[in-house]
């Protein structure tokens, strides 16, 4: 692999379907994975093979499980990552993706990201029984045409949830507003158009309502300086210390800029792009908005490389620096800039 150029470390958002490993799938004898899956399945009764909470009688709804799942994989993935040498010059994280990346910056624990993860998911489901959402993937249209969309629309309080791409976007508002804008971007000749499996409309303003219940379940968590700088996928800036609970109270009912994000590791030296989750969601947007970066996906490890002789002693306290200008990645600062 050639080692010339930064290393970002990609956190998925939710996954769109369970992931069902086989009973010879080699992850499931990972040291790793049956440490993690078992201390989740303690803290949260949550059982990531079976998909289900152990004796759930409120019957947990599929994208609480989803997010729980994504999560767990991603730090299972992590901690294999570091194990086999690699070390991140940069996290980056999409959406939902926010709570591995800072338990996996060492800014929480594990433990903390878990019940984070959980309990802002279980907000959501209550949010979505309330006010049915939902959300729209529609690829092969500009801006300008999801604008139009929007706009069209106006009545049904639509917004752009993520831009993941020149011509790739997800649309956020209430559950008739999102059909009703599939229809009309098919008939606009988009490529796709179709639902995601969400029934709360995330990332849209509707959500900053929640913003007082996000602070109270923080209120007991400490946050510590990150080990890594974290790039926000909302203002595209590495994340302060003492901006974290404030940015987690706030950034469901924010847009995802994946398209600036990616735009700016590029542009800050990032060459090597490792997802680290089960899928290759991100993958594929990194391949889609920069063709020449070398992107892999921890899900896969046939596809990615070992790293070389130097990330095995590589430390983030090196002259190594992601986002220079005023950006610091030593560890025990308390700032990222």
């Amino acid at each position: 692999m050639n080692r010339q150029g930064k290393t970002a470390f990609c956190f998925p958002g939710q996954l769109r379907v369970p992931v069902i490993l086989e009973d010879h799938h080699p992850l499931r004898k990972d040291p790793h994975f049956r440490e993690w899956t078992e201390k989740a399945s303690r803290l949260t009764q949550f059982d990531l093979l079976q998909f289900s909470f152990k004796g759930d009688k409120e019957n947990s709804g599929l994208s609480l499980k989803l997010q729980i799942s994504t999560y767990i994989f991603s730090m299972i993935h992590f901690y294999r990552l570091r194990a086999a040498g690699w070390v991140p010059d940069v996290l980056a994280e999409h959406s939902m993706g926010i709570y591995a990346a800072l338990a996996a910056s060492e800014a929480i624990t594990f433990e903390e990201g878990l019940f984070i993860t959980e309990s802002i998911g279980r907000l959501l489901e209550r949010k979505g029984s309330l006010r049915r959402g939902g959300l729209a993937s529609i690829i092969g249209l500009t801006l300008k045409e999801i604008e139009k969309i929007c706009s069209d629309l106006g009545g049904d309080d639509l917004t752009i949830a993520n831009y993941n791409g020149s011509m790739h976007f997800v649309l956020s508002g209430e559950e008739k507003g999102v059909e009703r804008a599939i229809a009309l971007a098919l008939s606009r000749r988009a490529i796709s158009a179709s639902r995601l499996p969400f029934h709360t409309a995330l990332h849209s303003p509707s959500l900053l309502t929640l913003k007082s219940e996000v602070q109270h379940l923080l209120k007991e968590i400490k946050i510590r300086p990150p080990k890594f700088p974290i790039l926000n996928h909302w203002t595209v800036q590495p994340l302060k210390r003492e901006e974290i609970k404030d940015f987690l109270c706030i950034e469901i009912g924010q847009p995802v800029h994946w398209d600036r994000c990616v735009a700016r590791l590029i542009q800050e030296g990032v060459a090597h792009f490792i997802e680290v989750g089960q899928e290759t969601t991100l993958s594929k947007l990194i391949r889609w908005i920069h063709r020449e970066a070398e992107v892999f996906s921890a899900g896969e490890p046939l596809s990615l490389p070992f790293p070389d002789s130097k990330l095995g002693s590589q430390s983030v306290d090196e002259e190594n620096e992601i986002l220079p200008q005023g950006v610091s990645s030593e560890r025990g600062k308390d700032e990222i800039s």
